[in-house]
């Protein structure tokens, strides 16, 4: 849950500043090799120390985006993308994707509104403690819109580490698929801001403390998760007004198509 919020708010903030700025392909790597330094220093701190780790490395990284995700001492595995890949067109996306893994499911529009409007590859790479790449995989990440709305965004990928899922609410479905919901209050802070007795009350409660931001932002954003063939789907946005009913509708169907 909490990657995929930094995700997200990576690929928004830095896709409004990647048409002013390109990067060579040693300059992509660089970046990447500094990253997984930091992961490497972090890697005994509290989790949250690695959150804001990842941000502002990110933010430095204005081409695209660029996240990674510890996965324990020492192996990690990391994902970039750009948004000079975007795709606009659904059927496009399907058969790009299709090369890929053809048991992935997705779908063009919701009953309630909500469509295709872009899909951009995910290049997924695990690597060693001496940062060497054991690993890589292609995926294709799905972003819907709905006029009046924030984006939902769909994420899946092959299932390596098996990770027990869990959710506020959980619906099954016929198949004995089960999808997972839940919501989660993410606070965006300035890489100087202090944690407060209150931060911490409510970081044991749940709540992600994320560095990075100019300015102090409270976001609450909602998933539902899930695991169907071999791959684990992730149904997110940062839109309040959509239920979790209407949310875990959506998830059903992708999981039907």
């Amino acid at each position: 849950m909490d990657d995929l919020i930094l995700e997200k708010t990576i690929r928004e903030t830095l896709k409004k500043q990647s048409g002013a700025v390109r990067a060579d392909g040693l300059s992509g790597q660089r970046i990447r090799t500094a990253v997984s330094q930091r992961i490497e220093e972090e890697s005994t701190m509290k989790r949250f120390n690695w959150k804001k780790t990842a941000l502002v490395a990110a933010a430095i990284c204005v081409l695209g985006s660029i996240t990674a995700v510890a996965v324990g001492r020492p192996a990690y595995t990391s994902t970039h993308s750009s948004h000079n890949e975007e795709i606009s067109d659904y059927a496009a996306a399907v058969a790009g994707e299709k090369k890929l893994d053809a048991a992935a499911k997705s779908v063009e529009k919701f009953e309630n509104g909500y469509q295709f409007l872009y899909a951009v590859p995910q290049y997924d790479a695990t690597h060693d403690e001496e940062h060497n790449v054991l690993e890589t995989e292609i995926e294709m990440g799905y972003t819907y819109a709905k006029d009046g709305f924030d984006t939902v965004s769909l994420y899946k990928h092959r299932i390596g580490i098996v990770e027990e899922l869990s959710g506020d609410t959980a619906l099954a479905l016929e198949d004995g698929t089960v999808l997972y919901y839940t919501k989660t209050v993410n606070k965006f802070v300035p890489p100087d801001y202090e944690k407060t007795e209150e931060d911490e009350r409510m970081i044991a409660e749940g709540m992600n403390l994320a560095y990075g931001s100019s300015e102090v932002e409270v976001k609450i954003g909602q998933s539902v998760t899930w695991d169907q063939d071999g791959i684990h789907y992730s149904l997110f946005t940062f839109e309040e007004d959509l239920s979790a009913d209407e949310l875990l509708a959506m998830a059903k169907e992708i999981a039907e198509s």
